[in-house]
Order: C-alpha cells, then sequence, then structure tokens
C-alpha cells in the first residue's frame, strides 16, 4: 500500500497533413500546420488490497495556421486537454505475467468553444484490462492495455490499445518499441456538430529509449509519428519525461 509511481513529461508536437475524412488510410494530404506544446502527469498509487488508483493529466497550448491566396490565418488556445481517473483492480500477479482490470472516468477539459483541439467537451466512462508480459529472456517486457471510452451523452464511442515494449540495449538503457490504435464508432444518438470532437481514429508507432538513473527515476526520451488515421492531423511528436517510482 502507498507504492506508485508518478512521471511528468512534456511532448512537443508538429503537422502539416491531414489523413482524408473518408476512410481510415495511410494516404495524406496538405493540410493547416499544426504545432502543440502538452504537459502531461501520468502516475499510479497503491491503495492496498490489490486496488490502485490511476490518473492522466494534461496541460497544452496548440496553435494552427494556414495560407490562402497568399492570406495566413491563425488560432490558438491553451487549457487542459481531456483528463482521466480510475480504479485498477490486480486479478492476477505472477514471475511472468500480470493483469488487471479496472475503470476509469474521463472528463473534459478547456471549453471546446474556446479551442476545439484541447478537449472533447463530453463525460466518459472507460471500462480498462491491463496485462504485463516478461517472457524471461533479455529482460524483455510488455505491456498492454485495451479500454473502451463510451461518451455518456451516447454520441460515440472509442475502441483504444496501446502496447509497449522494452528491451535492454546496454547497462542501464533500454529501448523502447510503442504502438496506439484507436478506433470510434457513431452510436444511435450522434449528432454531427455536438459529438464531432468525440470522433478519433488514428493509428501511431514510436520509438524511444530508457535511462535507468537511479533505483527510482528513469528519464525517458520518445519519438512517434501517426503513419494512418482519418480526419486527423497526420504529425510527429517528442516526449521527453521522468518516471519515478516510490
Amino acid at each position: 500500500m502507498g507504492h506508485g509511481y508518478i512521471e511528468p513529461m512534456m511532448r512537443f508536437s508538429t503537422a502539416s497533413r491531414s489523413f482524408p475524412a473518408g476512410s481510415f488510410s495511410t494516404a495524406t494530404a496538405q493540410s493547416s500546420n499544426e504545432h502543440a506544446d502538452q504537459f502531461r502527469i501520468v502516475g499510479e498509487h497503491g491503495m492496498g488490497r490489490r486496488f490502485s488508483l490511476d490518473y492522466d493529466l494534461r496541460y497544452a497550448n496548440d496553435t494552427r495556421s494556414k495560407t490562402k491566396h497568399g492570406v495566413t490565418t491563425s488560432t490558438d488556445g491553451s487549457g487542459l486537454e481531456d483528463g482521466r481517473i480510475g480504479l485498477d483492480y490486480g486479478v492476477l500477479q505472477t514471475k511472468r505475467l500480470a493483469e488487471a482490470a479496472g475503470l476509469g472516468v474521463v472528463f473534459p477539459g478547456t471549453s471546446i468553444d474556446a479551442a476545439s483541439a484541447l478537449s472533447s467537451g463530453r463525460w466518459a466512462v472507460e471500462p480498462v484490462y491491463r496485462l504485463g508480459f516478461k517472457p524471461g529472456f533479455w529482460n524483455l517486457t510488455a505491456t498492454l492495455d485495451v479500454a473502451s471510452r463510451v461518451f455518456l451523452d451516447g454520441g460515440a464511442a472509442q475502441f483504444r490499445a496501446n502496447l509497449e515494449g522494452s528491451a535492454p540495449v546496454f547497462h542501464r538503457l533500454n529501448l523502447i518499441g510503442k504502438t496506439f490504435l484507436v478506433r470510434s464508432v457513431r452510436m444511435s444518438g450522434y449528432n454531427e456538430v455536438r459529438d464531432r470532437n468525440e470522433l478519433y481514429n488514428l493509428l501511431r508507432l514510436g520509438v524511444g529509449a530508457r535511462f535507468l538513473l537511479t533505483k527510482h527515476m528513469k528519464p525517458i526520451i520518445l519519438y512517434e509519428t501517426d503513419i494512418a488515421g482519418m480526419s486527423q492531423h497526420a504529425g510527429q511528436r517528442i516526449t521527453i519525461g521522468m518516471k519515478i517510482t516510490y
């Protein structure tokens, strides 16, 4: 009880192309320029009896610009993005395998009227299944999170999956690979104007490194790129962070 971790990080994102609106595709077309700086804190805190509290809090500054007929227009916004707080229960934990199930609440951030890129503006619930795997050779590890984010207004739901693998390359350095996928479905109550910010369809790949600075401090650098999507900017981002365990 009381053990856990906190991981503050900065993300620097840029994009100048977008995926098509009509289908999930790898094709892209020239679009508005987007630049976003995001401060994010994720963490987990043990509560005893196999329960733990997890959280994901975000603040961002987003700027978009577009040039048409020689005239450049830009919009920008700063504020809280959608956040998440959840409760997990450890179903199984062995030397090679760990399983957990949980339920999270997603709460809206900054008003979408002020900065549409920052928040969906909707509350949601998110059941999640977490799997950790350690095969026992080369100190390889892998984690998989699978979740279903259901917006409470009944307009849309998202299937979300995040896979991360880690392998040592030097004494204190681990190489990291990440895959993130989210696909959305429109539900019966969907309204094109009201609910369009809930539709999020993207496939992102990433590679990075984590360094074991001390037993409890592990800095990370990660590069990610969007390789497929629908009605989304196709961009790249660099994440710099520090995982602190306690």
